[in-house]
């Protein structure tokens, strides 16, 4: 399992993209399956489940821009379609969930849309294919709407926990809650084969998430980063927030409270000693500036 994500990581990651314009990307293997779609009779059906995608990441970009957050390009990829912001990460956690949850409302409201259409008689001629993209679309909502990054329902559950536990500890932990319906997904392509009911669609999709799983951990790290470049501005900005207090033995590794940063939130942590006393308090703002300017691995006492 663990050689497969890594496999589909390392695809995703170093796939060579042509660039189609400044904002829309593709990757050769696109062309091949599309291809391979066409030669096995396949062609409107592939392309009908891939302007459907595109569609549903096209909604995404528009609630985007409506909102303020860029996103830059849309990566179409061999077993997906996903869009990359400018800034890595979304740092309002509403606009994020609402930027999320635009995607699987579209592919909603486009499937009814396909199904109204559907009951016109002089369609009639076009009734396989539209059928199609209501099985699709509706595909594309249900699936999204699975808490399971980098799937639209991950980022939508995301976002409303880092309200309360900051970027990172929210990500740390859907990164955990994300596995189990991945991992299920591919269980149950597996059975399909098994029972002689092969579903290539799944294992590519499982597959993909999977490597999507992989890269999302990599960004963790960059998302803590940001959250530090942001914190100086972030008061400025909304004038006040809440804050939470928390308390540590003055031997505890000073970084281990990145973890626990988060955009809306400022963090005031008490410093004790062996014998119970606050030796010190120290403000989220003084534990990064240590932090940056001294030594990584500082403890608390030594701030």
């Amino acid at each position: 399992m663990k050689k497969l994500k890594n496999i589909f990581s390392a695809l995703q990651t170093h796939l060579w993209l042509i660039p189609i314009g400044s904002h829309l990307a593709v990757s050769p293997l696109f062309f091949l399956l599309a291809a391979a779609s066409i030669l096995g009779g396949y062609g409107n059906l592939f392309f009908i489940a891939y302007i459907s995608a595109f569609l549903h990441e096209l909604s995404h970009v528009f609630c985007g821009k409506k909102l303020g957050v860029s996103i830059v390009r849309i990566e179409i990829l061999p077993f997906g379609i996903c869009g990359k912001l400018s800034a890595g990460f979304i740092k309002n956690p509403y606009k994020e969930a609402v930027i999320a949850a635009a995607g699987p409302a579209f592919s909603g409201a486009l499937a009814a849309l396909l199904y109204m259409l559907n009951k016109n008689p002089m369609l009639s001629v076009y009734s396989e294919a539209i059928d199609y993209g209501i099985k699709i679309n509706l595909s594309l909502m249900i699936l999204n709407l699975v808490p399971a990054l980098p799937l639209d329902g991950g980022r939508i559950a995301k976002a409303i926990i880092s309200i309360n536990l900051g970027a990172v500890r929210a990500s740390n932990l859907m990164l955990k809650i994300s596995r189990v319906p991945i991992i299920g997904m591919l269980l149950v392509s597996v059975w399909l084969l098994l029972t002689n009911d092969f579903n290539l669609s799944l294992i590519l999709i499982g597959a993909f998430l999977l490597g999507n799983l992989s890269i999302e951990q990599k960004n963790i790290s960059l998302i803590s980063l940001k959250e530090i470049l942001y914190y100086k501005t972030r008061l400025k900005r909304t004038e006040f927030c809440q804050v939470t207090r928390m308390a540590a033995h003055e031997s505890v590794p000073a970084r281990l409270f990145l973890r626990k940063l988060g955009c809306y939130k400022y963090h005031i942590i008490d410093v004790i000693d062996d014998d119970g006393k606050i030796t010190k308090t120290v403000t989220e703002g003084q534990l990064l500036n240590a932090l940056i300017s001294k030594s990584i691995r500082l403890s608390m006492g030594e701030i």
